[in-house]
């Protein structure tokens, strides 16, 4: 059992305490596991991806609304936080390929968090 979980239990626990946190504090309306920019960045990389992964951009749209700025190049939405930090969501376009989603639907293949310059 302690395999299985390779030691993602106490990040999957910070990840729903800061998430609880996050929407209490906010107020917003989202995903129920949908944590806010800030708190994304503070998880570190490997469970900030998993907390989007595969969601559709509309739902990280409602729950952080207008990004900062987009890639060129690649789908992708850019957040800058108020510490300067930046995550950048790219989003995977296969299914829009196939005609399975559209700029709303496509899910979140990747995250990046950058930290300030």
């Amino acid at each position: 059992m302690k395999r299985f979980f390779g030691g993602r239990a106490l990040p999957a626990a910070l990840l729903a305490a800061l998430t609880a946190a996050g929407l209490l504090s906010a107020g917003k309306t989202g995903p129920a596991i949908f944590p806010g920019p800030e708190n994304l960045a503070a998880l570190g990389p490997e469970a900030a991806e998993a907390a989007l992964l595969g969601l559709p951009r509309e739902d990280v749209l409602r729950a952080w609304g207008e990004p900062d700025g987009c890639l060129s190049g690649l789908f992708g939405d850019i957040y800058t936080l108020e510490s300067g930090a930046r995550i950048t969501v790219y989003y995977d376009t296969e299914p829009m390929s196939q005609g399975t989603a559209d700029g709303q639907t496509v899910p979140v293949e990747r995250v990046l968090i950058s930290e300030s310059d």
